[in-house]
């Protein structure tokens, strides 16, 4: 039996399920809107005009997408920034003026002036910032709407509406990501699979006259995976000091396909709030032998201030094209009561497309919300 201890951070924006928006409106995705098409779970969708925060470690990506926006702002807002500086000295050199002595009425007017011309120029910046990242926004809907019709990514038929209602403004830019993050989660939207191409030597005419075709033989490889190869068992979880500490032991089932092992396997780890916001999600790895069957991850995680939370657990074959290799197991667990095991339900393949999208924002930062 193998023991790891502290988690290791997500990688790759891999989320195992998407964070439940709380505002409710008409779901972009729900059968009613629709007209009776078959619908995914839909989220409820909110409208924002802030970068929406799903509680996921920050990837390189990500990190440049950000941080070639900061400079850009930067760019458009050097020339406003370096006017309220003048101003700034400007009105604390009026402020001076009346210290002291009998108030200048005309000083203490240009002082107050002045202020008011700093708070106009501060607000310049805020229209620039939110027009930025408006642009931001439609640049991200014009690339997953690219990768749709050119079949780099695959969605079901019922979606094609969201594509619709957000061109035509009936939806929020906003609403259409959070919607197609979702149901990227879920495995509903997903990259197209590749086929290899097998090249064939060319061969002299003369040559194909007298050689008889070898037929190309495939070796079939069963790399299978099904959600009965892997049990989790719950060892203990608890809140101590404003951290979830705890242990989950994996086995591997008599069911467990022989082609996995030696080969990692991922484990992701969602912390979650009792109202379904997303703290942080932690990504480990798995490693099964025909000798070692079975391991134990520890868990030590900051839950800010937290007294309850749910902890959901999966087992994928990666965190990019994931296939479920066990049930979702899911555990409430709170600083003063024993653990309460949740029934756990069945995650279906998939979160490739929630990566793309995540990567595309630049915006991936960890949540943080009260009790």
């Amino acid at each position: 039996m193998s023991l790891r201890s502290k988690t290791q951070k997500a990688k790759k924006f891999g989320t195992p399920s998407a964070p439940s928006p709380t505002a409710q409106k008409p779901s972009p995705t729900s059968p009613r809107a629709t007209g009776g098409t078959p619908s995914a779970p839909s989220p409820t969708a909110q409208k924002t005009t802030s970068p929406k925060s799903y509680g996921i470690t920050q990837t390189p990506a990500g990190q440049v997408a950000q941080t070639a926006f900061k400079t850009k702002l930067q760019q458009l807002t050097a020339p406003i920034r370096k006017t309220i500086s003048t101003l700034s000295i400007r009105a604390d050199e009026l402020k001076k003026l009346g210290g002291g002595r009998t108030p200048d009425l005309g000083a203490r007017e240009t002082e107050k002036n002045v202020r008011q011309q700093i708070t106009d120029e501060q607000n310049k910046i805020k229209e620039i910032e939110l027009e930025q990242h408006n642009i931001e926004l439609q640049n991200n809907v014009n690339q997953i709407i690219q990768s749709l019709d050119s079949g780099n990514v695959l969605a079901p038929d019922y979606f094609q509406n969201n594509i619709a209602w957000v061109k035509t403004g009936a939806i929020t830019q906003q609403e259409f990501l959070d919607s197609y993050y979702y149901l990227a989660n879920q495995g509903v939207i997903h990259t197209a699979p590749t086929e290899p191409i097998i090249e064939l030597p060319e061969l002299l005419p003369e040559a194909e006259a007298q050689i008889e075709p070898i037929p190309i033989i495939t070796p079939e490889i069963n790399d299978s995976i099904s959600t009965n190869m892997v049990t989790q068992q719950l060892i203990n979880f608890n809140i101590i000091n404003g951290r979830a500490v705890g242990s989950i032991r994996f086995v591997a089932t008599d069911n467990f396909n022989s082609f996995w092992y030696g080969k990692n396997i991922v484990n992701l780890v969602q912390f979650k709030t009792p109202n379904g916001v997303t703290l942080l999600v932690k990504e480990n790895r798995l490693n099964f032998t025909e000798t070692e069957r079975d391991e134990v991850i520890n868990y030590d995680e900051s839950v800010s201030e937290n007294t309850r939370i749910t902890v959901e657990s999966y087992v994928w074959s990666s965190a990019t094209q994931p296939t479920a290799f066990s049930n979702m197991f899911s555990v409430k667990i709170s600083a003063t009561e024993p653990p309460k095991p949740i029934s756990s339900g069945f995650m279906g393949a998939g979160v490739a497309g929630a990566i793309a999208g995540l990567v595309l924002l630049g915006f991936i930062v960890d949540s943080k919300v009260g009790k």
